[in-house]
């Protein structure tokens, strides 16, 4: 039995899926030019608002809209395709995940099978996430989020139809437009509160559903002329592509930079409006049939590609023919998916007599059942001799005690307010206080550190903030406290809050981002920070670059002794650490307060470095934050030089010594933002 007729066939909307889910695979395959391919969800969203707002209005217009039709289409449109990649991937993944990834693995699948994957990984996604196979269905987050819009938008359309005897009046069409606009502006606010939320929650991408909405009901203002068409079809090219080759995950996004792909759209849809004399498009044939694949291509392209490299070494998983590969892969899949799954799905009601919708809630039910059951068995780790398992027990979320996350080492999201000034920056009357500061390159040392200290001496203080490099000049906006923080840093060393102060960042990573032609001077920066400290006469301990790896090592020396497959370089050290380390050992040499430790040359004999800290616990965790047992191994290798650094510090009284320790008057910056200069 065939369901219903449906409205027109759109071939150019079909073409417009196609652009947007090229821009996407060629942003998650990292192909040349596809740096700000992610606004292909964009173009996504707005194709969705046209398309659902043309199909309900319309329907509401001929008076045969039915809430339980609308919401059975979508499912069988949807979600057969859906269950078939999860069930695929499922049993791929049991041979090539880890247990906390395949734990993972199976938290998201239940939250895409409940519609709120946006929301999972929204709570589950941090700053130390690497793109690993528990996070193999993390671009679901997009389909949640219309799966969400699927579910609100016919009621507020149904209850807007109830007042708007026509939906297209100049008032009607008003109204949306001052709401999608103020859906906008708080998107654009909401990145400062938190990015991670203006990224994900559906309330607060809704404007873009919106834009498409709005490019419908202003149908009968849709241009006739061919050579306006010809220009508005032009002009929504360029706005969808301008971004996807200008773009980078760094770009402040959504908010307002998402308007450009979203008009981009918009104007496009609008050129295509009327029926007559639509412009012809370049191979449009063949764009038409590959947007008719764009769901299945969409669903299949992230876990072929997650689970593609997580089988392969290092090397040939950088190989062009490898990506070559998994492209041709995922065509295959996504082809059989249509062919077999998502177009006989879409166009039959029953299948031998049961409704579609219970085989799809049977179904449903089914792979949740099973979902949870491996989520609550910890991703089935007895598939894995224990030695192994235990190489891989630490992760983001179980070395936060051991970095004091949430109250010394604070997440990017993390307001300055959640800072514990008591605890973390408080000096201690006759010890000689230490101040460990930078990021997550410097709060992993704290455990090594606080272990090595003697207690009845010396007191650990720690200012550290993920993404937030310790550079007093520089203003940035990767973590929401990081201006703060670094206002409060240069507060204590200029009212000499503690004897000595050990410094530690990502300084590899910043050396090559701060170098980058029309980039501020990654020594300038690193300059002035040291010339604060020397200027009040503070001893610095400057850690140099950590050991850092190209592939998470804890997975990588997982994955070798589960296959004995060759790993190639993925145990070497990245020889721009090595390159950074003779850097910065040039710049300390300026400053007679600052003692210059070159982690590399202490705990690595020439490009060798140690992978294990003991037989069971890798050094690193993922590719260069350290274990508990990492940091104590790398702090033990220090000695030398930590004993000359604490012989440099006297034990201080300041002036205020006393008041500090009777409450807590550590100055606070202002809680105002700054702006990235």
């Amino acid at each position: 039995m065939t369901c219903e007729k449906r409205l027109e066939y759109r071939a150019d909307i079909d073409y417009l899926r196609a652009l947007a889910v090229v821009a996407v695979i060629g942003f998650h395959y990292d192909l040349p030019g596809f740096g700000g391919g992610f606004v292909g969800v964009d173009v996504f969203f707005v194709i969705s608002g046209y398309v659902i707002a043309r199909l309900i209005w319309s329907e509401i217009g001929a008076g045969s809209f039915f809430f339980v039709r609308f919401y059975e289409r979508r499912a069988r449109r949807l979600l057969p395709a859906l269950y078939l990649m999860i069930l695929s991937t499922g049993v791929a993944a049991w041979f090539v995940a880890p247990p906390d990834d395949y734990r993972m693995f199976f938290g998201s699948a239940v939250s895409a099978l409940l519609f709120s994957s946006n929301i999972f990984f929204w709570l589950h996604t941090g700053y130390f996430d690497l793109p690993t196979v528990g996070k193999v269905f993390i671009h679901t987050w997009s389909l949640s989020v219309e799966e969400q819009f699927y579910f609100l938008f016919p009621v507020v359309t149904w209850l807007w139809s109830r007042r708007f005897a026509d939906p297209t009046s100049r008032r009607s069409l008003g109204l949306v437009v001052a709401g999608t606009v103020a859906l906008c502006v708080l998107n654009e606010l909401w990145i400062k509160q938190s990015a991670s939320a203006a990224f994900y929650v559906a309330p607060l991408r809704a404007w873009e559903f919106l834009v498409g909405s709005i490019v419908f009901l202003g149908h009968r203002w849709s241009p006739v002329r061919r050579p306006t068409r010809l220009l508005l079809a032009s002009l929504g090219f360029a706005f969808m592509l301008l971004p996807v080759v200008a773009f980078r995950p760094e770009t402040r996004f959504p908010g307002f930079s998402a308007l450009i792909p979203c008009l981009g759209a918009a104007l496009y849809i609008i050129a295509f409006n009327q029926e007559q004399g639509r412009p012809s498009l370049p191979f449009g044939t063949f764009g038409a049939s590959l947007g008719r694949l764009s769901y299945s291509l969409y669903l299949w392209h992230w876990p072929v590609f997650v689970l593609g490299r997580a089988a392969l070494s290092l090397e040939t998983a950088g190989l062009a023919s490898t990506t070559a590969a998994l492209l041709l892969l995922t065509m295959l899949l996504a082809s059989l998916s249509h062919v077999l799954i998502e177009r006989p799905a879409r166009d039959r009601i029953e299948w031998r007599g049961v409704p579609g919708a219970r085989l799809i809630a049977c179904a449903a039910v089914l792979l949740i059942a099973i979902g949870a059951h491996g989520y609550s068995n910890g991703g089935y780790a007895q598939r894995f001799p224990q030695s192994q398992a235990r190489m891989l027990r630490y992760n983001g979320q179980t070395v936060e005690p051991f970095y004091r996350a949430h109250s010394c080492f604070l997440q990017p999201d993390e307001p300055l307010s959640a800072f514990d000034m008591k605890d973390c920056l408080r000096p201690v009357a006759n010890k000689r206080n230490v101040l460990l500061a930078g990021d997550s390159a410097a709060a992993h040392y704290d455990w090594g550190l606080r272990s090595y200290f003697p207690s009845e001496s010396v007191h650990l203080l720690q200012l550290t903030v993920a993404a937030c490099a310790p550079f007093v000049e520089l203003k940035q906006e990767t973590a929401k406290s990081c201006n703060q923080a670094n206002r409060l840093l240069r507060a204590q060393i200029k009212a000499r809050r503690f004897s000595g102060i050990i410094l530690s960042g990502n300084w590899r990573f910043y050396s090559e981002f701060y170098d980058r032609p029309g980039a501020p001077r990654f020594h300038d920066y690193l300059r002035s920070l040291l010339a604060a400290a020397e200027e009040v006469g503070i001893p610095v301990l400057l850690l140099g670059p950590s050991v850092e790896f190209p592939a998470p090592l804890a997975t990588t020396l997982f994955n070798y002794e589960q296959s004995h497959l060759p790993v190639g370089k993925s145990f070497m050290p990245i020889e721009g650490a090595f390159k950074a380390d003779d850097r910065m050992r040039e710049i300390a040499r300026s400053y007679p307060s600052v003692q210059y430790v070159s982690i590399l040359q202490a705990i690595c004999r020439g490009r060798q470095c140690p992978l294990m800290a003991d037989p069971e616990t890798p050094i690193t965790w993922d590719i260069v934050h350290l274990t508990p047992e990492g940091s104590r191994f790398v702090v033990a290798q220090l000695k030398p030089q930590l004993e000359a650094f604490l012989g440099r510090l006297q034990t201080v009284r300041s002036p205020d010594m006393e008041e500090l320790m009777a409450g807590d008057s550590v100055p606070r910056p202002s809680l105002v933002p700054s702006q990235v200069q």
